[in-house]
């Protein structure tokens, strides 16, 4: 019978989601500024696959922190071709616009306040991770 809880389970997702994380065991906060993306796939609450992908798709990450102040495009394009075979990154925090690039591309930006990865994924298959709309930052330079 431990089939019966996958056929009635309200998440069945299939296919990967994206953790931002800087040491492959919390969830981090601003995206572009994330070490690494936990990549995790999923088929319905079955964990298919894992693996650690290093985030060299931003430009916050890899030229510092003033990077994007001052005729920066803030171009989102390498993010999204970076993780576009996820269909939802899951972030403690991030800027409105990668929030709107990401679902323009089809990928849900999930924001939760839950620290640690494994309850986070935990969380999603069960379909508990809520999304907390107070964590997007809506200043200017994001």
């Amino acid at each position: 019978m431990s089939d019966m809880l996958e056929s009635t389970h309200p998440n069945q997702f299939k296919g990967k989601i994206a953790i931002a994380t800087n040491d492959g065991k919390r969830v981090t906060g601003h995206i572009g500024k994330c070490r690494a993306f936990m990549i995790v796939e999923l088929d319905g609450d079955k964990i298919m696959n894992q693996e650690l992908r290093e985030n060299v798709f931003t430009h916050h990450r890899m030229h510092g922190e003033n990077e994007g102040e001052g005729g920066h495009n803030h171009s989102h394009t390498n993010l999204i071709n970076g993780l576009k075979d996820c269909g939802y990154l899951i972030s403690s925090g991030g800027g409105w616009r990668v929030v709107e690039d990401l679902k323009k591309n089809n990928i849900t930006p999930i924001f939760s306040d839950i620290d640690q990865i494994e309850e986070a994924v935990d969380k999603f298959i069960k379909g508990e991770l809520k999304d907390d709309a107070g964590l997007i930052c809506n200043h200017n330079e994001h």
